[in-house]
């Protein structure tokens, strides 16, 4: 069958320098649109903060926070959430903050934080290399995240942007321990916690089931571990050459490196049929 929805992951897949879309990857993705195929980022980023090469796309939907939401950006309206209950929340944000880390709760497309958290981001908790993270978000700032928390608030996800290998370890120990919830990484210092329903994969059969499209007209590109559901849902599968084993052990089909047009070569060869076969294909 004919590929009619295209996912795609987009910091180390797609964009390079955080948020600059490579000219062949947006002229492939163009093409894409052109012939009915329906591009559906899909990220651990929040919907507010996809970058604006990614909006400047013929893009109605978007796969957020790892699968947490789907939304529709012409509407702003949520099609599917799979959301950490407050309660949960409650009790991961216990576990954090007795750790010296930043940590940021995204909810609604945005991200809230402490002001407490915010003020020493960009001093103490985040290296420079980091403070692209911090500085491109317009942050909901709190003086009590907990109370958020006991008043309702329910996360789509939580993010640990900066972690050592033994903090890593420690809270991902911890959290098992609590139950329900999906610990990936997308780079290799950084947790990202979902509810345990909440993955790429789920949230790509979603959309397609909204849009009347099966399996079989799926397409998916990414590179690390949080796309890894979403290369197991799609029938055409690829990761870029720089992912991670796992996903390319995912993947049916591997690209070039996402810094030399991977994901452009692969939309030319299996949608655009365009070049030679991807290996594997």
């Amino acid at each position: 069958m004919e590929i009619r929805l295209l996912a795609f992951d987009l910091d180390g897949t797609t964009i390079v320098n955080h948020r600059e879309l490579p000219e062949r990857n947006r002229q492939a993705l163009l093409a894409a649109a052109e012939q009915g195929v329906v591009l559906a980022p899909a990220t651990g980023r929040m919907r507010d903060f996809l970058p604006e090469s990614i909006r400047a796309l013929p893009v109605r939907y978007a796969i957020t926070s790892n699968g947490g939401a789907v939304y529709d950006l012409q509407t702003g309206e949520a099609l599917a959430e799979e959301l950490i209950p407050s309660g949960q929340a409650l009790a991961i944000h216990q576990i954090l903050k007795e750790y010296d880390i930043f940590i940021e709760y995204y909810t609604r497309g945005h991200a809230v934080t402490s002001r407490a958290l915010w003020e020493r981001a960009l001093t103490e908790l985040l290296p420079p290399r980091k403070h692209w993270l911090a500085k491109g978000k317009n942050y909901e700032l709190a003086e009590d995240l907990e109370a958020l928390f006991r008043q309702g608030l329910c996360p789509e996800k939580v993010n640990l942007p900066c972690l050592t290998e033994d903090q890593s370890r420690e809270i991902r120990r911890r959290l098992a321990a609590l139950g329900g919830l999906r610990p990936t990484s997308s780079i290799p210092d950084n947790l990202e916690i979902n509810s345990e329903r909440a993955h790429k994969g789920r949230a790509l059969l979603m959309l397609a089931g909204r849009l009347g499209l099966c399996p079989d007209q799926l397409m998916a590109v990414g590179d690390n571990g949080n796309d890894v559901t979403m290369l197991e849902a799609a029938a055409y599968s690829v990761a870029v050459e720089n992912g991670s084993a796992q996903a390319k052990a995912a993947a049916k089909m591997i690209t070039a490196p996402h810094d030399q047009d991977g994901l452009a070569q692969a939309v030319e060869r299996l949608i655009l049929r365009r070049g030679s076969p991807l290996a594997g294909a």
